[in-house]
């Protein structure tokens, strides 16, 4: 399964496990080996002629080039993660065929194992990886340099400034709420406190080993001291939150929001609108944005250094920064990186906008890229969690 560490998952966006229980076995493809590309670092040229790789590179010259690759070969990509069913067979469809293997389900440091190997024997074009894993991947030389079409309408925080990775979209903590229960819900972490919502509130795991349940606590921190400095004023919320009797010890699952267990789940925007479209009213689910205190986890691409089919690794990377690949994601309810640019520019259809929290509600959402303060932010809680709820 992707992703099982604890801390090597603290910034994907959601909790994966989830999406892959439902994933079936995929069936293993024959591997093609095609043209090795040359160079590192900042080179702009290799084994596909003198054409500037850094792009971007015209669609015309990347889609008769991908053509003649015939293929993509994809690597940690789930058709149940994000919406990628879809954009995969979108892709496919307009331009080559996908080769993925059991390693659509590889966690992001496998999938670095496996651009490692392919230094010597070319394997895998692109990748889906955890935000933690992009300055990581360019340190070891991994991964090739590519600005796409869109790279301007990417927050500079979200991307490598010489174009090694760039988020392609990311989850925001909320609150999934239970009206036929919660008659009034609540829009801040602070009305968790002041509120009679006793032994309705539940987070998505333990924030020891769950990302999600980890990323609920510090945006806690964030509304209850308006720092990200310190997660320590989250894991106090958390104290004063059971004390007052409004934390259950039933996790935010599926099962236990269907059955009422939890009524205030706090979790992944993108989780709690999937189980309302499951439920279907039964029970009624809201999905609100807190007002006081959310951060986001971003997924990133990047494309291997080495990879056998560098056109059509590059045409990938057009193909899920543009508007329609773009919309993919949001249909899947994982925040696209372009999401308030296709706002203002109307691009979001009225229909799919409507299944959404309101985009202003997103306006306040923080981005966490500091990965020292990450790893300050999870040894605190693994430190501290036990000693306040005595496990």
């Amino acid at each position: 399964m992707r992703d099982l560490e604890s801390f090597e998952r603290i910034f994907s966006p959601h909790s994966r496990r989830r999406f892959l229980q439902q994933a079936g076995a995929l069936g293993v493809s024959s591997v093609g080996l095609a043209a090795l590309l040359e160079g590192c670092g900042g080179d702009t040229t290799n084994s596909t002629g003198s054409i500037s790789q850094v792009g971007p590179i015209d669609m015309q010259t990347l889609i008769s080039n991908a053509k003649k690759e015939g293929k993509l070969q994809g690597i940690g990509i789930s058709p149940e993660w994000a919406n990628y069913r879809e954009t995969l067979a979108t892709f496919a469809a307009k331009y080559v065929p996908i080769e993925y293997q059991a390693e659509a389900l590889f966690s992001s440091a496998q999938q670095l194992e496996v651009f490692t190997r392919s230094k010597s024997h070319p394997h895998g074009d692109i990748s889906d990886a955890g935000f933690k894993f992009g300055t990581r991947a360019k340190q070891q030389g991994l991964v090739a340099a590519y600005k796409h079409a869109h790279w301007d309408d990417v927050p500079a925080n979200l991307k490598d400034p010489d174009g090694y990775w760039c988020t392609e979209y990311y989850g925001t903590e909320a609150f999934v709420i239970n009206t036929d229960i919660v008659k009034n819900p609540p829009t801040s972490f602070k009305e968790l406190l002041s509120g009679n919502y006793r032994n309705q509130v539940g987070i998505d795991g333990d924030p020891r080993q769950s990302n999600d349940a980890f990323i609920g606590v510090y945006s806690a921190a964030l509304a209850m001291s308006g720092s990200l400095n310190d997660i320590q004023p989250g894991i106090d919320f958390f104290k004063e939150l059971k004390q007052k009797g409004n934390f259950t010890p039933a996790f935010s699952t599926l099962a236990n929001m269907t059955k009422g267990e939890v009524a205030i789940g706090i979790m992944w925007d993108f989780a709690g609108l999937g189980y309302r479209d499951q439920l279907k009213g039964k029970p009624n689910l809201k999905v609100i944005i807190p007002s006081d205190g959310s951060i986001a986890g971003p997924d990133i691409s990047f494309i291997n250094k080495t990879a056998p089919d560098p056109y059509a690794a590059r045409l990938w990377i057009e193909h899920i920064y543009s508007d329609e690949g773009q919309l993919s994601y949001l249909r899947g309810y994982a925040h696209p990186v372009r999401y308030q640019k296709l706002v203002s520019e109307g691009k979001v259809p009225q229909e799919l906008a409507a299944k959404l929290p309101a985009a202003e509600q997103y306006a306040h959402v923080k981005f966490v890229t500091d990965l020292n303060l990450l790893s300050k932010a999870s040894t605190t809680l693994v430190q501290n969690w036990s000693t306040v709820f005595g496990q």
